[in-house]
């Protein structure tokens, strides 16, 4: 009897302590979820680095904000920037603008350093 009276005692005493605490771990997991949320699905900051999008952006490195709703969308076009994995190593993502889209004619130089001598090429996915 003695025994069953410390344990309400004891339970009476700490029921106040788990209702904050699981308060608090129900706030800690939305903030998390929506975390991982925003994240995920809506933007994640990424560090890029290289010389391909020089004088944009730097040789050392800069840090990108990258919004994941437009590609979803649709809406992704000429000018835009884009994070992509690499061709060559799909470990490793790269930085690149969009210079055309399907069925737009794109001319570029062959080899700027040597010549003028041009090359077009209509864009097909």
């Amino acid at each position: 009897m003695r025994a069953a009276k410390l344990l309400q005692y004891a339970f009476r005493q700490w029921k106040p302590a788990a209702k904050e605490v699981l308060g608090h771990s129900i706030l800690v997991a939305q903030f998390f979820s929506l975390l991982h949320l925003t994240h995920t699905y809506i933007c994640s900051p990424t560090l890029v680095y290289g010389p391909s999008m020089l004088p944009t952006l730097n040789l050392t490195g800069d840090v990108l904000l990258v919004e994941k709703l437009s590609p979803l969308l649709g809406k992704v076009g000429p000018g835009d920037v884009v994070l992509v994995r690499s061709p060559q190593n799909p470990r490793k993502c790269i930085t690149k603008r969009i210079v055309g889209v399907e069925g737009d004619t794109v001319t570029f130089l062959v080899d700027p350093a040597r010549s003028d001598r041009s090359h077009s090429l209509v864009v097909r996915i």
